[in-house]
């Protein structure tokens, strides 16, 4: 595991990726990191007052547990907050994911202080702090070899129902879940029923990464034997490896709401319903009931 927590490798090349992409009018960054933190308050308040000054937007959520982090901004913006980011050591060197896009998908700047910074479980008991136990990486080429060569695992899409029926991998394990809380239960039927097997090597995946490094030492402490998390997540290996065994677009949480394996947006809207993409332009005529998913256009 890299120094100060790092959840994943820090991109070196970041700044100059943005400096040849100038001719594009914002950078979309996201990025996490699991690392004890105190003074909330405090750290709320610096970052409300640095960010509002540099005019970046986005939500920055922190907790005990760490920051997660979406911001999108011109390329000075970004090259500032980053420079402030790193002038504090909890959050030195923090990698993010890159897009670009013509518009802002963001409305404002907010800093916000939550329980957990990716929610999965509530009681305080049995709660895992990932920068204190992490699961494996693994890159999305290894994944990628792990495929081609038919090798014996389950590929776990640790995701919501309505942003799996945006696109997954082809021989993906769905869990079925609404939320990420309902994922330890899940894995309890999956585990009953037999389509989980903990003698099975598990690789789990998400959108950027920060749901496996939950998911996956979960899993471990379930009694999984081996287990690992793609290193950045789905958007890591769409620029790694394109869309290879890859069927779909990909949902994201911001405007752009879903992106394609060359990290475009599709222009897709949102049901505000079921959440789920829907073409631009269209009506999503979907009858939802809480536990199920049943839509109709």
């Amino acid at each position: 595991m890299p120094e100060n927590n790092v959840s994943q490798p820090l991109n070196t090349d970041a700044l100059h990726t943005v400096d040849k992409q100038q001719d594009t009018t914002f950078v979309n960054v996201s990025g996490y990191r699991f690392v004890r933190l105190d003074n909330l308050l405090e750290l709320q308040a610096n970052m409300r007052a640095a960010l509002a000054d540099i005019g970046i937007k986005g939500t920055i959520l922190i907790a005990e547990e760490g920051i997660n982090a979406a911001l999108s901004g011109t390329h000075k913006q970004y090259k500032e907050a980053k420079s402030w980011l790193d002038s504090d050591t909890r959050f030195a060197g923090m990698w993010f994911k890159e897009s670009y896009s013509t518009t802002q998908p963001f409305a404002k700047m907010k800093v916000r202080i939550r329980d957990e910074i990716i929610t999965f479980q509530p009681d305080d008991e049995n709660r895992i702090f990932p920068a204190d136990r992490p699961a494996p990486n693994m890159s999305p080429g290894t994944l990628k070899n792990w495929i081609d060569s038919d090798k014996a695992f389950t590929l776990l899409d640790t995701r919501n129902v309505y942003e799996v029926k945006s696109g997954t991998f082809e021989t993906a394990h769905d869990l079925q879940i609404e939320t990420f809380k309902q994922f330890a239960d899940a894995i309890e039927q999956g585990l009953k029923d037999g389509s989980l097997d903990k003698k099975q090597p598990v690789v789990t995946f998400c959108t950027g990464g920060i749901r496996c490094e939950k998911a996956a030492p979960f899993l471990l402490e379930q009694g999984f034997d081996e287990v690992y998390q793609v290193e950045g997540g789905i958007l890591n290996y769409f620029e790694q490896c394109g869309d290879a065994h890859w069927r779909g677009d990909c949902f994201v949480f911001d405007d752009r709401i879903e992106i394609d394996p060359k990290l475009q947006p599709t222009g897709a809207e949102r049901c505000e319903e079921c959440h789920q993409a829907i073409p631009p332009g269209t009506t999503h005529h979907c009858e939802y009931e809480p536990g199920e998913f049943r839509s109709r256009q």
